[in-house]
């Protein structure tokens, strides 16, 4: 599982656990305060803040020209954080706080490296619980014409499988982008894959919204998302051409964030260069006698 899902809410669990992460280490800051020691929960409010905007704009900054304008830039329901830069900066503003500061030394350090471990061993143990290399599950879809589409035979290529509804509002408003990538992306395929509607609700909702995307199909009775273990709509799942499962992003996708998945699908769907392959290389490489 992806996210964590909240009654109709679907939490993804990079934010999920920075709120834990920060929940304990406040905890640890109020219990240090109350031994007389210096308050610390100031310092790592505005380290969070500034480990957060320096992601953003790590994010932003590698992948600007996928925004259209500052609103979009500013708009973090995308989920594109880039966690070095984020990282770096909260180190170094916490290494001149406390060097600022002798009276935090322990308290900030004692209750930021406790959210730090907290969240972290949680999020190993999401990770132990669902690996992310699921097969490609053997379901036959329909096509909106009502041919079978087993989804084995998608297989081959670097594979994009949106699981969306039209009932959905973030899957409608990331639907342009996907099938202006299905259009155009090449190399990749991108199937849009209906949640439990007909062809013929699907079909009305594409036309009344100039719709043509290459390849829609419709799972009838949710079986990718039980495959899947998803929480919520929309899902974007990325396949090696093996069928694979690489990585999976619940909610809505921006531009920029799709841009960062479809370059490292294709990265991971490079086959690795065999023995033969490198023996050629050092041969081409070398200077000859």
């Amino acid at each position: 599982m992806q996210a964590l899902p909240l009654g109709p809410l679907v939490l993804p669990w990079g934010p999920v656990l920075m709120l834990i992460g920060y929940a304990v280490a406040a905890l640890v800051a109020w219990r240090e305060r109350r031994h007389g020691r210096a308050d610390a929960e100031p310092a790592l409010y505005l380290l969070l803040l500034l480990g957060l905007l320096a992601a953003r704009i790590g994010f932003v900054a590698r992948h600007w020209r996928s925004y259209s304008g500052v609103p979009a830039m500013l708009d973090i329901r995308d989920l594109g954080f880039a966690p070095w830069p984020g990282a770096i900066v909260a180190l170094l503003g916490g290494a001149l706080w406390l060097w600022r500061r002798p009276a935090l030394r322990r308290p900030l350090a004692l209750s930021a490296a406790s959210g730090l471990v907290i969240a972290g061993l949680i999020g190993a143990m999401i990770s132990i619980s669902q690996p992310l290399r699921t097969p490609l599950p053997e379901v036959t879809l329909r096509t909106l014409d009502g041919a079978p589409q087993p989804l084995a035979a998608l297989r081959g290529t670097p594979l994009v499988l949106n699981l969306w509804a039209t009932w959905c509002p973030p899957c409608v408003r990331e639907l342009p982008l996907l099938v202006h990538a299905a259009r155009h992306e090449h190399g990749v395929r991108i199937a849009l894959i209906d949640q439990g509607q007909d062809a013929a609700t699907v079909r009305a909702y594409l036309h009344a919204h100039r719709l043509d995307p290459p390849l829609v199909l419709l799972d009838g009775d949710g079986a990718l998302l039980r495959a899947y273990h998803s929480p919520g709509l929309p899902t974007t799942l990325f396949i090696a051409p093996d069928g694979r499962l690489l990585s999976a992003h619940v909610g809505e996708l921006s531009q920029a964030t799709l841009a960062q998945a479809l370059m490292r699908l294709r990265a991971a769907s490079r086959p690795a260069p065999t023995a033969r392959d490198g023996s050629a290389l050092r041969a081409h490489a070398s200077p000859s006698n």
